[in-house]
């Protein structure tokens, strides 16, 4: 099933979950191994999600530290 870009699978063994990209490429380091329910795969894919738009478009941050 499709959630927010990426696709949540059934890898089949010990009712595991793990997250694919929706089209070609690669999944993030931060979104790759196994999760114990389809709702821990949304929990990171939603942390991911929030975490990469914390910059600015022009890839700076608002720190000032």
């Amino acid at each position: 099933m499709d959630y927010k870009g990426y696709k949540i699978q059934a890898d089949g063994t010990f009712s595991m979950y793990t997250i694919k990209p929706s089209g070609k490429g690669s999944i993030p380091k931060e979104l790759r191994g196994r999760y114990t329910s389809y709702l821990a795969a949304q929990k990171q894919i939603d942390a991911y999600v929030k975490a990469k738009g914390k910059g600015t478009p022009n890839g700076e941050t608002d720190s000032t530290s």
